[in-house]
C-alpha cells in the first residue's frame, strides 16, 4: 500500500529549509528525506528500494521477519530499551511509515513491542532518532542495493567515544515488489543486541 502525498508546508517544489541540529545543518526540500541525502545516487537503487523511500504521507506495509536476539542480561536489557525486536522465528509484523520532506517516522510493529525512530537529512548524513539518542549515517549504493554506514553517534548531543558506539550493520536490496532488509547491531563489551531480517510487500508497481 502505497502513501498518498501530504503537501501541507511544501507547495513550493524545490524550494530547501534548512535548520541545524547540533552541528549539522538540517536541510528539507520537496524531495524525500532518503533522495535529500544520496542526491544522483538515489537512481542507482533497485526499483523497489526508490519507490519505498520515495513514499509520502502515510502508509501501512505488511512482512515478514525473523531475529536472533540477545543472549545476555545486559544485552537484553539494552535491547528493551530501544524496543528491539526479541528472538523469533519467521513471524509476520507491520511496518508504519510517516513521510514528508522534512522528517520520516518509521514505526515497526513487532509480536511483543513497537520500536519508533524518526529519519531526517543533513548533508551527506541520514540522521535517525531514537529519542535523545542521534545515528549518523553514510547511505552508500552498489548494484543497487543500499548499505547504512554509521558515521557517529550522540546522546544530548554530545558525542559518544568511538569505543563506546555500537557496531551497526544495515542493508536494504528489492526484488519482486519487495524491499528486503537485514541490520544487525551489537554493543561493545555487551555483545549482541538483535540481528533480524524479512521483507516489506511493495505491491503492484514496484
Amino acid at each position: 500500500m502505497r502513501g498518498t502525498a501530504d503537501g501541507a508546508g511544501f507547495s513550493r517544489r524545490g524550494q530547501g529549509i534548512g535548520h541545524h541540529d547540533g552541528d549539522h545543518m538540517m536541510t528539507t526540500s520537496a524531495q524525500s528525506v532518503y533522495r535529500q541525502v544520496m542526491g544522483a545516487d538515489f537512481n542507482l537503487l533497485a526499483a523497489e528500494l526508490q519507490r519505498f523511500h520515495s513514499m509520502a504521507g502515510r502508509a501501512l506495509l505488511t512482512g515478514r521477519f525473523s531475529v536472533q536476539g540477545p543472549d545476555s542480561h545486559a544485552g537484553r536489557l539494552v535491547s528493551a530499551l530501544f524496543a528491539l525486536p526479541k528472538t523469533a522465528a519467521e513471524t509476520p509484523f507491520k511496518f508504519e511509515l510517516d513521510a514528508n520532506p522534512r522528517q520520516e517516522t518509521w514505526r515497526r510493529h513487532f509480536p511483543d513491542r513497537s520500536m519508533v525512530s524518526r529519519m531526517q537529512a543533513a548533508p551527506g548524513m541520514l540522521i535517525e532518532r531514537f529519542g535523545p539518542i542521534r545515528f549518523y549515517f553514510r547511505l552508500k549504493t552498489s548494484e543497487g542495493q543500499l548499505s547504512m554506514l554509521l558515521q557517529s553517534v550522540t546522546v544530548l548531543g554530545v558525542p559518544s567515544p568511538r569505543f563506546l558506539m555500537p557496531k551497526v550493520s544495515a542493508h536494504e536490496s528489492g526484488a519482486d515488489g519487495r524491499l528486503h532488509f537485514s541490520v544487525s547491531a551489537h554493543l561493545p563489551v555487551v555483545g549482541l543486541l538483535a540481528e533480524y531480517r524479512g521483507y516489506l510487500e511493495l505491491g503492484p508497481g514496484a
